[in-house]
């Protein structure tokens, strides 16, 4: 078949053909970083809109990013770009490996052994719960049909660029990337792959958690009250209800109870009136918690005066019911679902958040069931209690305490008066050398109290008073 003619106009310039108007504007070519080398953004002549293209798989890959600002059509790229490959990925592009090295398989041994560990209390049988979930939702169909020997630093990369496309926050990519560690680990005790590829690195900077100060609880605390008995209704996008939800006496006490004894939102489901003790010192009534192990931390939480007359409250409001039994639970006991009982708690306090006004602080941050531990632990630390204790009164580790607690410290001020009584007792005990010497001065001769005065003073400024008058400093 002869050669086709290219079609010319009048005057005899080629005619553009659709194929070259799809070419790359050389200019226009821009390299995406962190995606694969071969990734650009590129303007053609048939199109306003950016386009995207990579070589992956042996095949050359073009999308429109349907964008024309190029801020835009970047995080569009991105994302694209993870799609292409959890399609390859998932098997769209490639054949499936023999099954005893798909990551997969590997996931179920590690499934199972954990179970083992979780009976032997190794475990908390809520962390695999969620890890499982975050296997099932985000990593495997990301490696699914990938060869565990084939998973490298580079394919860990990519991963990262999926999760973070996503919009996953840097602690969620690192927990995420933290479970496909582990099941790389489990590779390597199986000897199917010798090397652990190593971990990409996510920039994460600690979240410090919201508290309430004094204003703000009292306002907490008289919202809930003047609720206490109303329905609220609970609305879509589109303005329908889907769900009612009473607020509830118990809601009030349970504020109080959760700053007085430092305990952990996750377990308020699991504790039972038989996991507290009343004990008494000085005459004061305090009750120490003694539930199970949480977050690898199983000593007694001791609460303040006023956490024993809360649960005191607690256990008379639900005397009524006869739900106060030493294995009935404390809180929300008639719900045999204690997540139901959890997640009904949790959604009563977002409506009350929000009716007061203090859904997020200062600086824009949703604040949770959790901020009213956070606030118990920030009392403590204003108190001047020593951070060993209040540590390990939380169940938490000074470290912790340090990184998450104690930013909102803003001078040594915020933390009792230990500093101010060091700096007293400092202080007394200069007065007393001075006024010592003072005394000794009167009965000698001007130069040896000059003499005397310059050899023992610490300070230039009690040098010069001491100088020009001899005085008894006041205490």
């Amino acid at each position: 078949m002869g050669k086709r003619a290219e079609a010319v106009l009048a005057d005899g310039e080629r005619v553009i053909s659709d194929k070259s108007r799809a070419n790359p504007i050389p200019a226009s070519i821009k390299k995406i970083k962190g995606l694969h080398p071969s990734a650009i953004l590129y303007k053609c002549e048939a199109s306003s809109y950016w386009q995207f293209r990579v070589y992956l798989e042996g095949k050359l890959r073009k999308r429109s990013t349907q964008e024309i600002e190029f801020e835009k059509a970047q995080r569009k790229a991105k994302l694209v770009y993870a799609e292409m490959i959890t399609s390859i990925n998932s098997g769209e592009t490639k054949a499936e490996p023999s099954s005893k090295k798909s990551l997969d398989v590997i996931a179920k041994s590690l499934w199972a052994k954990n179970e083992t560990r979780i009976k032997n209390k190794e475990l908390n049988k809520d962390k695999v719960a969620k890890d499982q979930y975050v296997y099932e939702r985000h990593i495997k169909p990301f490696f699914a049909r990938v060869d565990v020997k084939d998973i490298d630093a580079d394919l860990l990369e990519q991963f990262k660029t999926y999760l973070a496309d996503k919009d996953l926050s840097a602690g969620s990519q690192v927990s995420y990337i933290q479970v496909v560690m582990a099941l790389l680990a489990e590779a390597q005790k199986k000897k199917l792959i010798v090397h652990i590829p190593p971990k990409p690195r996510v920039r994460t900077d600690d979240g410090v958690r919201g508290y309430f100060d004094d204003k703000e609880y009292d306002l907490l605390l008289k919202t809930v009250r003047a609720n206490i008995g109303k329905t609220h209704e609970l609305k879509g996008k589109d303005g329908k209800v889907y769900r009612r939800i009473a607020i509830t006496a118990e809601l009030f006490i349970l504020i109080q109870f959760m700053v007085e004894t430092y305990i952990r939102p996750t377990d308020l489901k699991v504790i039972r009136h038989r996991d507290v003790h009343v004990v008494t010192k000085a005459g004061i009534k305090f009750i120490t918690l003694r539930h199970g192990e949480t977050k690898k931390h199983k000593k007694q939480m001791t609460s303040t005066e006023q956490g024993y007359r809360r649960y005191m409250m607690l256990k008379e409001l639900h005397s009524l019911e006869e739900q106060a039994k030493p294995d009935d639970f404390i809180f929300m006991p008639r719900y045999a679902n204690r997540d139901t009982a959890l997640d009904n708690l949790a959604t009563q306090f977002t409506i009350m958040l929000e009716k007061s006004g203090l859904r997020t602080d200062a600086e824009g941050k949703p604040r949770t069931l959790y901020s009213l531990r956070h606030t118990a632990i920030v009392h403590s630390i204003r108190k001047g209690l020593d951070l060993e204790i209040i540590a390990s009164n939380s169940r938490t580790s000074t470290d912790m305490i340090r990184r998450f607690y104690g930013s909102h410290v803003d001078s040594v001020f915020d933390m009792g008066d230990a500093f101010l009584k060091a700096e007293k007792s400092k202080r007394d005990a200069r007065y007393d050398k001075v006024n010592a010497l003072a005394k000794e001065m009167l009965t000698t001769s001007r130069l040896t109290q000059f003499q005397a005065i310059y050899r023992l003073s610490d300070s230039r400024s009690i040098f010069s008073k001491c100088f020009f008058q001899i005085l008894v400093l006041p205490r």
